[in-house]
């Protein structure tokens, strides 16, 4: 990144925050660095869970597309473009059930010849092409089933993986 990329930081709750890199505090390889409390309006509980670097072209962003996941095994693509406009106090990235103890695992940029690779707690995974999943309009919808899990169990992990099937 440089100093005029614009950064996305997802939490946990499902809420999106964004700042330029250069408001961002420099410190020294022995600094023990700053909280993002201290930088973001974060709730009690709440954590970043992804940290997106962004082009810094907004007009190219509604050809990249994100995927969210959850640790309830939901999944959700929307167009990035849905996330131009973040206000200082955050936007809603998306949305919870009402008293669902879900939280957000992790948000990854994709493109249409991408695979999605979810990995469950219990060593579990699954792999499927990004093209099964269709592009959400909305920020308040809670996605789609990506991975059907038994009791106790919850995704650990969200990785795109680029390239051709054979």
């Amino acid at each position: 990144t440089n100093t005029h990329t614009p950064v996305l930081f997802f939490s946990t709750h499902g809420q999106v925050y964004r700042m330029k890199v250069y408001k961002l505090p420099e410190g020294a390889p022995q600094a023990r660095g700053k909280p993002l409390i201290n930088l973001l309006p974060l709730e009690s509980g709440e954590t970043i869970s992804t940290i997106l670097p962004l082009p810094e072209d907004e007009v190219t962003w509604s050809d990249l597309n994100v995927v969210f996941a959850t640790a309830k095994g939901n999944v959700r693509r929307n167009s990035m473009g849905d996330f131009t406009n973040v206000p200082s106090n955050g936007k809603i990235a998306i949305r919870f059930e009402e008293g669902s103890d879900d939280h957000l695992i992790g948000v990854s940029l994709c493109s249409e010849a991408d695979d999605v690779l979810l990995a469950a707690k219990n060593g579990k995974s699954i792999r499927f092409p990004l093209s099964d999943l269709r592009v959400f309009q909305g920020r308040t919808s809670t996605g789609v089933r990506g991975m059907k899990l038994g009791i106790g169990e919850e995704v650990i992990g969200l990785s795109i993986l680029a390239g051709q099937r054979a």
